[in-house]
């Protein structure tokens, strides 16, 4: 549950920093940093409850698990983005790119925490 908080946190905290900036600036672009962290980070949150879930369940069928929820990311993610372009709601150009930046980071941050609870698991 830390991680889970620390990686929504994260996001959060980054697309207001980035926010932050961007208004400094005056480049009017914190919709499209908000749409591009908003879809990954939940889908980050809730796949990971659901790993969470599996491992202490049966950790067996953890890859079948991850399996499925790569599956319903990617099904939602392009609902999402078909969403938003279809209602002209964010520039397609800042948004693709924010949610790419916050994307990767929030893959690599559950990849790198799946390999430590797997290297925790094998020790035992």
């Amino acid at each position: 549950m830390k991680f889970i908080i620390c990686l929504a946190g994260g996001a959060i905290l980054t697309a207001v920093a980035i926010g932050g900036i961007s208004g400094l600036f005056g480049l009017g672009i914190e919709r499209e940093i908000w749409f591009g962290m908003l879809a990954p980070t939940l889908a980050s949150v809730v796949a990971r409850v659901a790993i969470e879930r599996q491992r202490r369940l049966s950790p067996q069928k953890m890859l079948k698990c991850l399996i499925q929820a790569f599956v319903v990311k990617f099904m939602f993610f392009g609902v999402y983005i078909v969403v938003l372009a279809k209602t002209n709601q964010v520039r397609l150009e800042t948004f693709v790119i924010c949610f790419v930046f916050f994307y990767l980071a929030l893959h690599m941050a559950e990849a790198f925490e799946l390999r430590r609870a797997q290297a925790r698991q094998l020790k035992k």
